[in-house]
């Protein structure tokens, strides 16, 4: 019996899960960030893809977080290619940041700017937490963004889209403070439309401060927040972004809104609406009331098939918006 695409990856989750092999991912894994960024490369004019190109040539660490790690068939593939593949790694380049060492770690790794405090807001709208048998958080009303100035005002994944997006904008930048700015938007606007980087389940006594995005929920594969993370990870990645880049057709990309507040409220309403079935709100109350261990949920083909479709839908948005905020950013010249 020949199974659908769809269908095999997943089998691949599914059966990745049972043996436990997911590990604790930070945000869209690098497939998701990637295909966000090859989205937008694939519908950017050209002049505004080689201003792109141009900046990322400058970062502190093109050498040795980008040439040296292109793969051999990038590196006999032509110049356009080798390109698209540099915007690629620059969305995944603040994930890399993690593992560096010594200052450079120090200098570049963010933690607190690939997330938001599910109590957070600004402008209105819904908190992004999900209250299991305890009472709600009061809000905390967000900064505007023409307060933050400096690096240390960004405290979390809104807050950092607006510090970065200051350093792009400014003139007087230093084109390797851009490239890292530059890097640190194409992978928050990922982040952002992931709707576990967005809030949190809590509950009185196993997660009063949290689950921490659904790293504290276990699943057969790890936990939720991995799971959303690897969503696209299992299929074939050139079909996949084919799909988007039809969808990013058949939109109206230049009209798209460059509000990271409605982008936060979007990702809000899939956690809130989806990604917490009951069955995991009910293990949660049960653990707590016998004092016991939360057992590893078994999310189902129905689940994970929605997941799916929402993560492609949200890597879609994000790379279309993308596009648009970069070619606001670095215009191309008008045709005559």
């Amino acid at each position: 019996m020949m199974l659908s695409v769809r269908k095999l990856a997943l089998l691949g989750l599914l059966l990745l899960g049972q043996c436990g092999l997911v590990s604790m991912a930070h945000a869209w894994d690098a497939t998701g960030h990637r295909l966000s960024a090859y989205l937008t490369w694939d519908i950017l004019p050209q002049e505004t893809r080689a201003e792109l190109q141009r900046l990322l040539e400058q970062h502190p660490r093109y050498q040795e977080d980008f040439l040296d790690q292109m793969p051999a068939n990038v590196l006999a593939a032509s110049d356009t290619e080798k390109a698209r593949w540099t915007l690629g790694q620059a969305a995944i380049w603040p994930d890399m940041a993690r593992g560096l060492g010594g200052d450079a770690l120090i200098r570049y790794n963010r933690p607190n700017w690939h997330w938001v405090d599910g109590a957070w807001i600004r402008g209105g709208g819904r908190q992004g937490n999900v209250y299991v048998g305890t009472p709600s958080l009061a809000p905390i009303y967000g900064v505007t963004a023409e307060s933050i100035t400096h690096e240390d005002d960004a405290t979390n994944v809104v807050l950092a889209l607006d510090y970065n997006l200051s350093v792009l904008r400014a003139a007087d930048s230093p084109d390797a403070q851009k490239a890292v700015a530059l890097c640190w938007v194409l992978h928050l606007l990922g982040d952002i439309h992931q709707p576990l980087h967005a809030g949190a389940l809590m509950s009185s006594e196993m997660f009063p401060h949290g689950d921490q995005g659904g790293n504290g929920i276990p699943t057969l594969g790890g936990s939720l927040h991995s799971t959303w993370d690897d969503a696209l990870h299992y299929l074939p990645f050139d079909g996949t972004l084919q799909r988007m880049v039809v969808t990013a057709q058949q939109t109206d990309v230049q009209g798209l809104d460059l509000d990271s507040s409605a982008w936060l409220q979007e990702s809000r309403k899939v956690l809130l609406e989806f990604v917490y079935p009951d069955e995991i709100k009910a293990r949660v109350l049960r653990s707590e009331r016998r004092n016991t261990p939360l057992e590893s949920v078994a999310l189902d083909e129905d689940y994970i098939s929605r997941m799916q479709t929402i993560a492609e839908d949200r890597v879609t948005l994000a790379g279309m918006r993308l596009a648009r905020l970069m070619t606001v950013l670095y215009p191309a010249a008008p045709s005559n």
